[in-house]
């Protein structure tokens, strides 16, 4: 009783129709065959749904589902996860990508960015109350000293303007004395010239 287990790929195989035999009963020219591909995959473009782009559900709360409906919270029974809680979509059925996300997860992202941006808002908490403690007592130290300050201005300007005349009436007699060496020079030159 010995079994015959002898095998034959099906791409052989007369049943299908692609052997060389006229009597399969179905036979396909090269170029019929490459036809009936391109429309199979043009049935298949066709069927796809194209969703909208939209933002990956990566961190913290899924807000909308990538088919663009409201992400549902679910129970899991499964036996390593049971009772645990999760994100997902009402069309989850349709075999297309959906939003999937543990609860748990979500929620230390969502709670994790709420602390760094507590800590931002504290910091500018902090830097606006510096600030308004320091103008607090800038106009304290102007409402002590403000009249002295004033006083010893106008005491500098006056100073700066005595000291611009003094200034100016010292340029002149500079002046006055370049002029008068300048002129001996010259005379002096030519006397030496003509000698």
């Amino acid at each position: 009783m010995r079994l015959d287990y002898s095998y034959t790929q099906p791409s052989e195989s007369e049943d299908y129709g692609l052997g060389d035999s006229a009597d399969s009963g179905y036979s396909l020219t090269e170029a019929e065959f490459e036809a009936d591909i391109l429309l199979d995959q043009a049935e298949i473009e066709a069927s796809r749904v194209q969703y909208p782009p939209q933002p990956e559900v990566e961190f913290g709360f899924p807000k909308e589902c990538y088919c663009g409906g409201k992400p549902l919270v679910a129970t899991s029974y499964t036996r390593n996860d049971p009772g645990r809680r999760y994100y997902t979509c009402e069309n989850v059925d349709d075999g297309d990508c959906h939003v999937w996300k543990w609860w748990d997860v979500a929620v230390k992202e969502e709670m994790r960015a709420m602390g760094t941006q507590v800590g931002q808002l504290a910091e500018k908490v902090d830097h606006l109350a510096f600030a308004s403690d320091y103008e607090t007592y800038l106009n304290q130290v102007n409402s002590t000293f403000g009249n002295e300050i004033e006083q010893k201005i106008d005491r500098l300007d006056k100073l700066v303007l005595e000291l611009g005349k003094k200034k100016t009436r010292g340029l002149n007699r500079l002046e006055f004395v370049v002029a008068v060496m300048v002129f001996v020079l010259v005379v002096l030159g030519m006397v030496l010239m003509f000698k």
